[in-house]
């Protein structure tokens, strides 16, 4: 048996005690590394919680300031009264070179705070308390949003045209606070600095994919919408719409009514509901909802026609009803209007015809076909758009003018007849802008096309110039019976004291579908085919009527009818995607 002397036991009591020492620096150390990396962590965490709560505050004023533009300033314009002094209020501020008091004084919700204008700046202070605001569990911490615009230039205004436009540039900057560290650990975000244009005008019919004062036709029968009708654009009645079967018909835009209760075709026993289905008997798709009970909207008086007229008359006297023809105004040489078709309304033989093409230069020509008794006259108007001629062959004699057919104020090409049109087709040219204008019928015998337009990603002419508006003041405008099967019309078509309609659409075979780029207004909703229960289209053609979004940014043919209000264009500059920097704090 081994003996242990006593200093060989102190020798390992000494070892015990070094490595117990040992053991608890060590665990010391690793629990202290485990907090560092813990409180690291943490503070990590709430460091990406405080630029994403900053990210959420600079959002958050991004769409405050949209919605005060886009809604609340729109609101204010289109809803002004006494509506014809608003043009001279909104010159004021161009003349005042006051862009900020405009924003001011427009841009703000009936229950919310105003821009304040403080050293060149509109300012507005969004202040949110995350829990209350955000749904948040974390108590007291806050998030701070400033927005600031100024005025990039003075504003401009076009008091005859009825615009005027507005140059701003706007930042965001963004706060979050959380209090729950001493100091407070804060984050601020910005937006960089981006501009958006502000453009106020006199609103247009154009605006419609459909715009209907009674929508159902002159003898009061209802037409229905029905699955064979798609509408891509805004649709509007004064009356009320009327849906059959289950689909029924698309609407991609917002849909609105003056009247409180809609008609559904409800299996044959129509039923009126303020709603926006039947059941599951009658569905129509709004992609954009279905408002209901909404003002009434005024179709344009004559002296809008009285004005398209003298601007294609170009100051010339109205020609006498026993001088029919083609006339096109000049002075010394020099167009002074645009195209005036003169004829008899007491008769049919002498309603002019007129063809829409482009020749090898491309050049817009309008080839017009009159029966003066007792023979067939044509005239060919060729306009040389970079020569600023056009060109005028009568019954093969030839004369060139200066200028261009397009009017007393140079909006566009201008044709109008004091009579019916009892035939119009063609190719409108790339770079023209043209109204096509009857004080009767207009009806369309083939395909109205756009020479630049675009199928993809659906029917549009987004990038071209070329627009059209098709015009019956005291008429219709008529897809008649040689116009083809699947016929394409690309125009916006207007006829405030009648419909645009199809001849014979109650008889014969389908004829495909009816597909319009533009937009249609009219006083009575004109039938295009028929159906039979739920088995769909039987005569005529369906509806393909597919917005023209170009008239969001202020496109209109030209010398369309005005509405009688205003109204502003939504800035695109607006949807884009914003870019963020965290700022040092």
């Amino acid at each position: 048996m081994k003996i242990m002397f006593a200093d060989e036991r102190g020798v390992l009591l000494i070892i015990s005690m070094v490595v117990m020492v040992v053991l608890a620096v060590l665990t010391s150390v690793y629990l202290m590394t485990v907090v560092t990396e813990k409180h690291s962590t943490d503070t990590e965490r709430f460091v990406i919680q405080a630029v994403h709560l900053a990210e959420a505050g600079a959002n958050l004023a991004w769409a405050e300031m949209r919605a005060r533009i886009e809604t609340d300033l729109r609101t204010r314009i289109e809803n002004y009264t006494p509506r014809n002094q608003q043009g001279n209020a909104l010159m004021a501020y161009v003349t005042g070179n006051a862009a900020l008091e405009f924003l001011r004084d427009y841009a703000y919700p009936a229950s919310g705070t105003q821009f304040s204008i403080h050293d060149d700046e509109a300012v507005l202070t969004i202040a949110t308390d995350v829990n209350s605001d955000l749904d948040s569990a974390i108590e007291g911490d806050t998030i701070t949003s400033v927005l600031r615009i100024t005025s990039r230039q003075a504003p401009t205004g076009d008091a005859a045209n009825q615009i005027y436009r507005f140059y701003y540039r706007y930042t965001v900057e963004a706060t979050a606070r959380l209090t729950r560290f001493n100091p407070p650990l804060v984050k601020t975000i910005a937006f960089a600095p981006n501009d958006f244009d502000l453009v106020v005008r006199q609103d247009n019919f154009a605006k419609y994919a459909l715009f209907t004062f009674h929508h159902r036709t002159p003898s009061g029968t209802t037409v229905w919408f029905t699955a064979d009708t798609n509408f891509f654009g805004p649709v509007h009645t004064n009356e009320r719409f009327s849906f059959a079967n289950n689909p029924s018909a698309h609407f991609t835009n917002e849909v609105t009514q003056s009247q409180a209760t809609a008609r559904f075709y409800n299996n044959g026993s129509s039923i009126l509901l303020d709603d926006d289905r039947n059941g599951s008997r009658d569905v129509p798709v709004f992609d954009n909802g279905f408002l209901r009970s909404q003002d009434t909207i005024p179709l344009p008086a004559a002296i809008s026609q009285t004005e398209l007229r003298e601007a294609a008359l170009g100051g010339m006297a109205v020609p006498g009803a026993s001088s029919p023809g083609v006339y096109v105004p000049e002075s010394g040489g020099t167009l002074t209007g645009g195209i005036y078709l003169n004829g008899n309304s007491g008769q049919s033989s002498d309603n002019p015809k007129v063809t829409l093409s482009v020749d090898a230069s491309n050049n817009p020509v309008y080839t017009i076909t009159q029966h003066i008794h007792p023979v067939d006259h044509t005239t060919v108007i060729t306009v040389d758009n970079s020569a600023n001629t056009t060109t005028v062959v009568r019954d093969g004699v030839s004369t060139t003018y200066n200028g261009r057919p397009d009017g007393a104020t140079h909006e566009g090409t201008i044709i109008y007849a004091n009579d019916d049109i009892s035939g119009l087709s063609g190719t409108v040219q790339q770079d023209t802008q043209i109204t096509v204008s009857s004080e009767r019928d207009i009806v369309i015998t083939g395909n109205v096309m756009y020479q630049g337009y675009n199928t993809t990603p659906s029917l549009n002419a987004a990038g071209y110039n070329n627009l059209m508006g098709i015009l019956s003041w005291g008429g219709n405008v008529r897809i008649g019976t040689t116009a083809p099967n699947d016929v394409n019309v690309h125009a916006v078509v207007m006829a405030p004291h009648g419909v645009f309609t199809v001849d014979n659409y109650d008889s014969g075979i389908s004829r495909g579908t009816a597909t319009l780029l533009g937009g249609v207004i009219s006083d009575w909703y004109g039938a295009f085919g028929t159906f039979s229960g739920t088995s769909g289209m039987r005569t005529g053609y369906g509806r393909n009527f597919i917005y023209d979004n170009r008239v969001l940014q202020g496109m209109a043919p030209p010398y369309f009818p005005y509405m009688d209000r205003f109204t502003i264009d939504n800035p695109v500059e607006l949807s884009r995607k914003m870019i963020w920097r965290e700022l040092d704090e």
